[in-house]
């Protein structure tokens, strides 16, 4: 869906400024919006913004976007809406890999925006299209190399309540690196469809008949009718590579079915007889049928799907949660190197024993299978506890680790795994929250250039703490938050008084910590959030790695944690004596999200004013790459979410 400036009139002009951004290009456009490419004023960050114009329903004059005459505003407005909710749960959404990253919402100019990670890469149409032009269509593992990170990706969308609804070639990007992200989500769209047909709110030939009849419940198995029909596609193409072959349109094979008449789209199980495993091809026409009942239900369902037709059973495996976020190969269980290490290994999404990807994923080995070749025992069991730590190796890696120092770069992460518990000073209030003293100190913010997954605000630079302070020794409670707020917000409330309070925003901890203050629960003490400075001093506690010890050890998150929530403190403390600085749920701390400073600085505040705080230290629901101490996440202060909640300082 590449544009340039001129082809769409009503764009912004190159060099508008919105909010913190200025526009440098059109890089897209439909039916419903604009989307450009941008620079962040202050930092060193590009990224794409979408913004809301639905082309029949609205026109621009200057800057502003208004309806087009007052027979229309209520569908305008309705769309705005709509496209507003999804932005919040899309900004809210603890990202994934496969799905294109959403980090702002604002309203300005009459309209919306949302800001979105820029990423760079072409469709699956263009790679599609071009691969069949020279003759070298899709083959299976090409299939399950895009398609398996897609639906681990909507698995976790579609856990939060929200559908695509618009999933098609041009719709999944293929990044520079191989690796497929979802991109274009579609809430805003719902919201014309009952205007104009030229509008319609999906893709013909990729739309399942509940969205095309208006007719049906839609769920899940409304964006896996897409998925089916992307699958199909890529299976079709080999048959006739010269002419690109397209799904025939719901309402078409519909109509055949009531006639009587045969299907007119050809099965994927007839398309790709001795190409692809009966199984996959099986459960890509079971995405396609006609009755939504009749489909496969769910995403996770498909993926497992998926994963048999690769050559693994995931029984025999005894699979437990999701696969490496970023390659979707597995770590396969072995007790006793568990028992070592204590890692639970992630074993959901095997990749196919073929190795032969033809473009699409990288040679990863995540098993521990793959090293039982390496002759040196010394080397394999280093490379082991590589993987546990890091969930992969470069194949590449394990093979020359030993001439790159790999035994002495595990030697030196095992000393740092293994921090020095320093006892300090500890009190504990009325309602038995204990907080750990913090002393004064200096540290380097951020992490270095060559940092796995650094971000590029993570810029290092020099801190000086000048005053100690008490700091809470773990989250506040759900138990904590019922005995000041009198209620519980938390979704996960089954799991006990001692798990972490979610569902909380940023506002609300201002809340409770407003009534906290006014009870005199402290002895003279004022409550507040930490700095975004002095939650990353408490979280390193001296250390200067990405994480203040191994990260099972010290975090739940994706890869083991169930899926929700635990109590606080049952993971290893940091050695001022702080449990669940990383994992659990994300912390809010006091500043606005913005850009460091360059030099040394003392009890940094962050900026005056912005549009969105900073919330640290990662969460259950995400991958390992975020749950690190120098990565920043910064969210609307509204914004409530199940992996969100917030610790406190405290200040005589």
């Amino acid at each position: 869906m590449s544009s340039t400036d001129h082809e769409r009139r009503d764009a912004l002009p190159v060099g508008t400024v919105l909010r913190d951004f200025t526009i440098q290009a059109v890089i897209g456009h439909g039916g419903f919006g604009i989307v450009y490419r941008a620079g962040h004023n202050e930092l060193d960050l590009t990224v794409a913004i979408k913004e809301y114009l639905p082309v029949e329903l609205a026109v621009r004059e200057s800057a502003t976007v208004q309806p087009r005459s007052g027979t229309v505003r209520r569908d305008f407005e309705d769309g705005l809406r709509r496209f507003r909710d999804e932005a919040q749960l899309l900004v809210g959404f603890d990202n994934h890999p496969s799905i294109v990253s959403c980090r702002d919402f604002f309203r300005e100019n009459g309209t919306a925006y949302l800001v979105m990670a820029y990423e760079e890469g072409q469709s699956l149409a263009e790679v599609l299209t071009s691969r069949e032009a020279e003759g070298r269509p899709f083959t299976e593992a090409d299939l399950l190399a895009v398609m398996r990170p897609v639906l681990d990706g909507l698995a976790r969308v579609h856990a939060t309540g929200v559908l695509h609804r618009d999933i098609k070639p041009s719709n999944i990007l293929i990044r520079r690196d191989e690796r497929p992200v979802l991109i274009d989500f579609g809430a805003a769209k719902q919201a014309t469809a009952r205007f104009t047909k030229s509008l319609a709110p999906y893709t013909e030939g990729y739309a399942a008949l509940e969205q095309v009849a208006d007719a049906g419940k839609l769920g899940p198995w409304t964006d896996l009718y897409g998925v089916g029909a992307v699958m199909w596609r890529m299976v079709a193409g080999g048959n006739r590579p010269w002419e690109p072959p397209h799904p025939v349109r719901v309402e078409q094979r519909s109509h055949a079915v009531v006639a009587a008449a045969d299907d007119p789209m050809p099965s994927a199980s007839e398309l790709g007889k001795g190409r692809f495993q009966p199984r996959l091809l099986e459960a890509i026409d079971q995405c396609l049928r006609l009755r939504e009942t009749a489909r496969i239900q769910g995403s996770r369902e498909l993926l497992d799907a998926l994963c048999a037709a690769g050559g693994e059973s995931l029984e025999a495996e005894g699979a437990n949660s999701a696969g490496d976020p970023t390659t979707g190969v597995p770590s396969r269980k072995q007790e006793d190197v568990e028992a070592e290490i204590g890692r639970d290994i992630d074993d959901r999404h095997p990749v196919p024993r073929d190795r032969s990807l033809t473009g699409f994923g990288r040679p990863w080995i995540g098993d521990w299978g793959a090293l039982g070749d390496i002759q040196d025992p010394g080397f394999a069991e280093a490379a082991r506890a590589y993987i546990a730590r890091y969930g992969r190796v470069p194949e590449a890696s394990v093979w020359v680790a030993k001439a790159e120092g790999l035994v002495a770069k595990l030697r030196e992460l095992e000393a740092a795994d293994c921090p020095q518990r320093v006892v300090g000073k500890s009190w504990t209030n009325s309602l038995g929250m204990e907080f750990a003293w913090i002393p004064a100190g200096r540290f380097v913010m951020g992490s270095p250039s060559e940092e796995e997954d650094r971000d590029l605000d993570e810029r290092q630079h020099k801190v000086r703490i000048s005053e100690g302070f008490w700091m809470k020794a773990y989250e506040v409670t759900q138990g904590e938050w019922e005995a000041v707020m009198g209620e519980n917000p938390s979704y996960f409330k089954q799991c006990g008084p001692r798990c972490p309070v979610e569902q909380v925003s940023w506002e609300d901890a201002q809340e409770y910590i407003r009534r906290l203050n006014g009870r005199g629960s402290g002895r003279g003490y004022q409550y507040r959030l930490p700095t975004e400075a002095e939650w990353e001093y408490v979280a390193r506690a001296g250390s200067a790695g990405p994480r203040y010890g191994r990260l099972n050890k010290v975090a739940w998150h994706w890869g083991n944690s169930d899926q929700q929530p635990h109590r606080v403190g049952q993971k290893r403390s940091n050695a001022w004596g702080l449990h669940d600085m990383l994992g659990n749920v994300w912390e809010w701390t006091a500043d606005w999200y913005g850009r460091y400073p360059a030099g040394p600085v003392t009890d940094p505040r962050g900026p005056g004013t912005g549009s969105s705080r900073v919330a640290r230290g990662g969460s259950w629901y995400v991958d390992a790459r975020k749950v690190r101490s120098a990565y920043r996440y910064n969210l609307s202060p509204g914004i409530r979410r199940s992996t969100i909640g917030f610790r406190l300082v405290s200040t005589e």
